[in-house]
């Protein structure tokens, strides 16, 4: 997981972009959707097995979703729903990204993979929400939306997608039951 010092330090970089932004009349939902709208452009991109034009497409999601929270922050405008709508645009963009990895692999065994990084990505933030709802706070785990973006962006660049994707079929489940193990402990106190 992202230290909260690196995420504090990339917020006050990406702090004036927010700001700029603002003033120019963009709110947070036009951010979230266009980062969607990046997503969908990076999964034809992986279907068509263009994976450095997947990368860069699937890096402008992610500054995206790093952004809208800013822009939000910067109008005044932070509402539960806003970030329910956040965290839903998250796992639609995901969900396309990895639609566009299956559909490239196809017709290969790596499909598998695919559909393993696919399932652990959703439980990831999945057991996240339920563990919340039990416990209060539930942050444990290696393998949150930043760390499975940096893997994918610097897989798309550097050619090694399908060992990346065995990195998320095995690391994102093995997060998902670290919350459960997580959230068992701390309810059985």
């Amino acid at each position: 997981m992202l230290s909260r010092k690196y995420k504090s330090s990339f917020g006050n970089l990406i702090r004036p972009l927010s700001i700029r932004l603002h003033n120019r009349g963009v709110t947070a939902t036009h951010v979230t959707a266009t980062g969607l709208l990046f997503s969908v452009v990076a999964a034809f991109a992986y279907w068509k097995g263009s994976f450095p034009a997947g990368g860069v497409f699937l890096l402008l999601a992610g500054m995206s979703d790093a952004i809208d929270g800013t822009v939000a922050r910067a109008s005044g405008e932070v509402t539960p729903f806003g970030a329910f709508i956040d965290s839903v645009a998250d796992r639609y963009s995901e969900l396309f990204t990895f639609t566009g990895l299956a559909l490239y692999y196809a017709s290969s065994p790596e499909l598998l993979l695919v559909l393993l990084a696919l399932a652990g990505s959703m439980m990831v933030s999945y057991t996240r929400a339920k563990a919340e709802s039990v416990i209060g706070r539930c942050d444990v785990g290696l393998m949150e939306r930043p760390e499975r973006l940096i893997l994918l962006v610097t897989a798309s660049f550097f050619g090694f997608m399908v060992p990346a994707l065995w990195l998320l079929a095995i690391l994102t489940n093995m997060t998902a039951l670290h919350r459960v193990y997580y959230t068992w402990k701390s309810v059985s106190k």
